[in-house]
């Protein structure tokens, strides 16, 4: 597990929430808990997201969560995927441009901004930001002989 230095200055204006980690694995989906290896939950959570060039989205990601350690995994490629069919409708140049997941927003502000929108100033007093963000590496057990009968 490697973390990844997270700058000091916060986005949000809530306090930071959750370590978080962008799971590039598509084969691994992460049922149990990295860090404490018991399950993890299956949760929703939006997901406040800045694509180059300056463009901040807020998803409502399905995510694997472990309350425990406080983790968050996002899974990337369902993240590109809802990201490219949003964008689609909305602008598509964006799609396949580099992007960051920042943090998180209150479930309740999100609903509201989804129903009437809200200027950026008014959007940061409902986002935390993470905590750190975290990377996990995959070391394959290999293959050992089957046991012969």
């Amino acid at each position: 597990m490697k973390r990844k230095n997270k700058p000091v200055l916060h986005f949000g204006e809530l306090p930071p929430r959750y370590k978080f980690f962008l799971n590039p694995y598509s084969e691994y989906r992460f049922t149990s808990c990295p860090i404490c290896e018991k399950p993890s939950k299956w949760r929703k959570f939006p997901l406040l997201i800045h694509i180059d060039p300056m463009m901040l989205i807020v998803l409502n990601m399905h995510c694997r969560f472990c309350p425990d350690c406080d983790l968050l995994i996002a899974h990337q490629n369902e993240l590109e995927a809802q990201l490219a069919a949003h964008m689609s409708e909305h602008d598509p140049s964006v799609i396949g441009n580099k992007y960051i997941v920042i943090g998180t927003m209150e479930r309740p502000a999100w609903r509201e901004g989804m129903r009437q929108p809200k200027l950026l100033d008014e959007m940061l007093k409902y986002i935390a930001d993470f905590k750190e963000e975290l990377s996990f590496t995959v070391r394959p057990a290999g293959w050992y002989p089957a046991d012969e009968k």
